[in-house]
């Protein structure tokens, strides 16, 4: 072999070591590529059942409501009664476990979870107070579907006989 073979060879091993590297970068790139496709994917797939299941238990959170009615004009004890406690409570479980929450009423009126459907005026709480609730909320993975619709306390206004209104000076 010459000396110029040699050389051409080496001028050759080289250029292939080069494209070798580039093909590497390249496949290390599109694998990359990939794994973010993929990730990407699972999460948009996940997001899409996330938003089928809050779809499907929104529309369900008025049979919850019915259920909830039903329960309250019937008598413990009652054969009848309880069947449908039955069937509540396992609705209410299966869609638990799928993310839905009740939305918890504490004592004070928060705007973000609870809807006043009625103010009570009176002094005997503090006002702002959750006196009753007429209505659960629900929240499905933290995002509230339906606000719990409670009466609220507020300050008695004041009658228009208390009010005295000042005379105005005559002029004479």
């Amino acid at each position: 072999m010459s000396e110029k073979e040699k050389k051409e060879l080496t001028q050759e091993c080289e250029e292939l070591k080069e494209k070798y590297k580039e093909l590497e970068e390249y496949a290390k790139r599109l694998k990359a590529e990939y794994e973010n496709y993929r990730e990407e994917v699972a999460r948009e797939k996940r997001e899409l059942i996330k938003n089928a299941n809050e779809y499907l238990i929104s529309k369900l959170i008025p049979v919850l409501d019915d259920f909830e009615r039903a329960l309250n004009q019937g008598e413990k004890g009652d054969a009848f009664y309880e069947g449908v406690k039955m069937i509540y409570k396992k609705l209410l479980n299966v869609l638990e476990k799928e993310g839905l929450t009740k939305i918890h009423v504490g004592e004070k009126f928060d705007p973000f979870e609870h809807e006043a459907v009625e103010r009570v005026e009176t002094e005997d709480v503090e006002e702002y107070t959750v006196l009753e609730v007429v209505e659960s909320g629900y929240k499905f993975h933290g995002k509230v579907l339906k606000p719990a619709k409670v009466k609220v306390a507020v300050k008695p206004r004041k009658k228009e006989a208390e009010k005295v209104e000042k005379p105005s000076d005559e002029k004479e």
